[in-house]
């Protein structure tokens, strides 16, 4: 009689697995990344070489991010914000902010996106393209242009909707990045991954990696969100 019921549970839990659609799935996964609409991290990129740079990211909404270059000491001041898809970066020996890419590099294998847009829900037509027995692969189509990557092959556990890997694809379809989700720790009410290795997918002796820390839910004035205020 046990046996049953435990096949019965089983074969429950088994199929609410298999109900799962692919744009719910993308939604949980956004959720393990990002504790609110609105909040405020700290992430360090650190390159194969040693070279390593600190930003202060504030997020609100998920279309509106505000970058401040805390380190080295000679970036500080270079500031970026992302509305919508576009993108800006000032430049203190000009005195003036110039229109940047989400794609473009951050620093070493990073892009700019990497740090400013960290939602995929919204910004990318999804499907199941396979399932391992613990992990749904999904492929992500761009819905618009400007975004970091044209598509994007996510694996994601099916027992918590933890982002686990990525392949970073060009239109053409050809992989141009690998990264990977690493050091799953408390952050803000849950386990998000503290850390972001990103690989060059022909060089892979070239990896950057983004560590994320200091993650709290925080509320931010507009008025911070504008090119004008870039070089404050």
């Amino acid at each position: 009689m046990l046996n049953r019921v435990l096949a019965l549970v089983l074969g429950l839990s088994a199929s609410l697995v298999q109900a799962q659609s692919a744009e719910d799935i993308l939604k949980k996964a956004d959720e393990v990344r990002n504790p609110a609409e609105s909040y405020q991290m700290v992430v360090d990129v650190q390159n194969k070489d040693g070279d390593t740079s600190r930003f202060e990211v504030k997020v609100k909404g998920g279309r509106k991010t505000l970058v401040k270059t805390l380190a080295p000491a000679r970036d500080r001041g270079r500031n970026m914000l992302m509305i919508g898809e576009d993108m800006w970066a000032y430049v203190p020996n000009l005195k003036r902010s110039v229109r940047i890419a989400l794609n473009q590099k951050l620093t070493g294998e990073a892009a700019n996106g990497d740090i400013s847009r960290m939602r995929w829900s919204g910004d990318y037509e999804v499907k199941i393209e396979k399932q391992e027995p613990k992990a749904w692969i999904l492929f992500l189509t761009a819905n618009k242009k400007g975004l970091t990557y044209d598509k994007i092959r996510l694996w994601v556990a099916k027992d918590q909707f933890r982002p686990l890997k990525a392949e970073y694809l060009a239109l053409s379809g050809d992989v141009l990045k690998n990264a990977r989700f690493e050091d799953y720790k408390q952050m803000e009410g849950t386990e998000r991954p503290g850390t972001l290795v990103i690989t060059d997918a022909k060089r892979k002796t070239q990896t950057t990696t983004l560590t994320i820390s200091e993650v709290k839910k925080a509320s931010f004035p507009e008025a911070i969100f504008q090119e004008s205020s870039l070089g404050e």
